[in-house]
């Protein structure tokens, strides 16, 4: 049987919860019925070097101008002389610029992949995107928010959209042997581990976090929180923690490109973000860890969440909201294994990898036999 040529196409591969989505599905994909390739187009990326080790044919195609049409007719040409069938098209810039050189390319198929929801977008953007979809086959919507987000924000029709939950799965056995010592953070084994993932951004609202923790550390000496990720941020928070005497209290860990060994040792997971997240790919990691959630309650966190189910969904903004649901879940070890516990089976039911990449297939699957002449 002759395989089907799928090219993803992304601005890079750093670590972030877009390029991991893309390290799952490329790695995932039935190899015996997809000839998979990623092309970043302007550069690599820890993700991208993940995944050139791992076999997957990744070019860096090193476009850093997005406002260069030169560079959009030597894509379409490139894309031209793959003789490719799909194109699978991911964030803003990969979007836009893939787009239009996949249909000066004539592409055979072209689907979008929406990580998240841009708000901001200007009155031209939202025209380009309304043009480009309308020679888009599907827009893959990571969530209900962001399909809303989509069709209501965008003005795009309902019947180009789907949603295909992010899917994950877990990186090495989830045991204490793969584990980060607790002792490399002067953490002892009385301690309660908080843990964030999550890029050091303003709209993450790690500040709000920081607040709360204040709120609560002279109560509970021994709670602490690790922060996981990198961003422009980071010098102002850790300065902003110094000064509320916490350094002891906040550890700053960096990237991680596996995130997993930090979440064996933590209690539970916290994403407070303040204004936007199309669906939060840590909630679901930590599910797969058997941990509890708290998120904001905003953008698709309340699909990952069932408040006081598998988590606690708190008001966006509000530090004082946040530490009530802190507090809730370090002084109830109970009631910490009981929504662990039920987070993992909602992972299984909803947001495993294996469940993601089915239905990724299927997509690519029925609109190759609807347009297999196109």
């Amino acid at each position: 049987m002759k395989k089907t040529k799928v090219i993803h196409i992304v601005e890079d591969l750093n670590i972030g919860g877009l390029e991991r989505v893309i390290e799952s599905i490329v790695i995932g994909l039935n190899r015996n019925k997809y000839d998979v390739e990623v092309w970043c187009l302007a550069k690599g990326g820890a993700i991208a070097e993940g995944l050139i080790r791992k076999g997957i044919n990744l070019k860096i195609l090193g476009m850093s101008s997005y406002y260069n049409p030169l560079n959009i007719l030597k894509l379409s040409c490139y894309l031209k002389n793959s003789r490719l069938k799909i194109i699978h098209l991911h964030g803003y810039f990969g979007n836009t610029f893939g787009r239009l050189s996949a249909v000066l390319a004539r592409v055979p198929l072209k689907i979008s992949h929406v990580h998240t929801t841009y708000y901001n977008l200007k009155k031209r953007n939202i025209l380009i995107e309304k043009i480009l979809a309308y020679f888009t086959d599907k827009i893959i919507c990571i969530s209900k928010a962001t399909k809303k987000f989509v069709e209501e924000f965008e003005g795009i029709s309902g019947k180009k959209t789907c949603v295909i939950y992010n899917g994950i799965s877990p990186v090495g056995k989830l045991s204490y042997r793969t584990a980060v010592k607790r002792n490399s953070y002067n953490f002892s084994k009385d301690d309660i581990i908080a843990i964030t993932v999550a890029s050091l951004t303003h709209h993450k609202g790690h500040r709000i976090l920081i607040d709360s923790i204040s709120l609560l550390s002279k109560k509970y000496l021994n709670l602490k929180l690790l922060i996981v990720g990198e961003g422009p941020l980071r010098a102002t928070l850790e300065s902003y923690v110094r000064d509320k005497g916490l350094s002891s209290t906040i550890i700053f860990t960096g990237e991680k490109n596996n995130v997993f060994p930090f979440l064996i040792i933590s209690d539970l997971l916290i994403l407070s973000s303040i204004e936007r997240e199309g669906l939060g790919l840590a909630l679901i990691e930590a599910m797969a860890a058997g941990l509890p959630l708290i998120g904001s309650n905003l953008g698709g966190i309340p699909e990952v969440i069932e408040n006081n189910v598998n988590g606690i969904l708190i008001t966006p903004g509000n530090s004082n909201s946040l530490a009530e649901a802190i507090e809730r879940l370090i002084s109830n070890q109970i009631l910490r294994d009981e929504m662990g516990k039920q987070g993992q089976r909602i992972y299984l039911e909803k947001f495993s990898g294996k469940i993601m990449l089915n239905k990724i297939e299927s997509l690519y699957d029925r609109l190759s036999n609807k347009y297999g002449n196109k």
